[in-house]
């Protein structure tokens, strides 16, 4: 039985959320941090407590939030495959992969990438590579599956490539870096919720 609360499902809640906490406390965040752009910092980079130590810990919050809320959301990501077993391993796969990921965005908040640059750059490029992993199993994995929109592959699709790009630029190209990293998050939320809502379309 779904758990919801006043009829609105527990999963999209948390979809909601996820995106209300990024954008409600790093918006803010960078705001506060002097002479801040995502076309010259790194998400990352509001969490610096040298460089950002009015908001810093708006970032650490940020990202601690989200990776709570985000253990629930994959969670229920198995309502996926309770009608269809077909899709058990392909899910079941998702929501490993997610509860690591959430994990990584908690670690990222723990680790400043100031005082703590090698631990922080460590779960950074983990979460990243969760992205992708995800992203590759939902395209892949729900593709046949009957009440899934196969217009969010698209979407998925189009992060992937910006989330491969940040990973590349980053090594060869650091300075036109970080607006590909900005976006890879804007996406994967909104897939996020895109998710959510689909399965609350279908009734899942």
């Amino acid at each position: 039985m779904n758990k919801t609360i006043k009829g609105i499902p527990i999963y999209l809640i948390f979809a909601i959320l996820a995106n209300i906490f990024y954008y409600g406390f790093l918006i803010p965040a960078a705001f506060l941090y002097p002479g801040y752009s995502p076309f010259l910092y790194t998400v990352s980079a509001l969490g610096n407590t040298e460089k950002n130590p009015n908001a810093w810990f708006l970032f650490s919050i940020s990202l601690i939030l989200i990776g709570i809320v985000l253990v629930p959301y994959f969670f229920d990501m198995k309502k996926w495959y309770e009608t269809q077993p077909n899709f058990k391993k392909f899910i079941i796969a998702i929501q490993i992969i997610g509860y690591f990921n959430s994990f990584s965005l908690i670690m990222i908040a723990i680790f400043p990438t100031n005082t703590a640059s090698d631990l922080h750059s460590f779960w950074s490029i983990m979460n990243f590579f969760c992205i992708e992993l995800i992203i590759i199993l939902v395209v892949i994995g729900l593709r046949k599956h009957p009440s899934y929109w196969k217009r969010i592959s698209i979407i998925a699709a189009v992060d992937f490539v910006l989330c491969a790009t940040y990973l590349t630029l980053l090594r060869v190209y650091r300075a036109i870096a970080t607006i590909f990293e900005w976006l890879t998050f804007i996406f994967a939320l909104g897939i996020i919720l895109l998710i959510a809502i689909n399965m609350y379309k279908k009734g899942l």
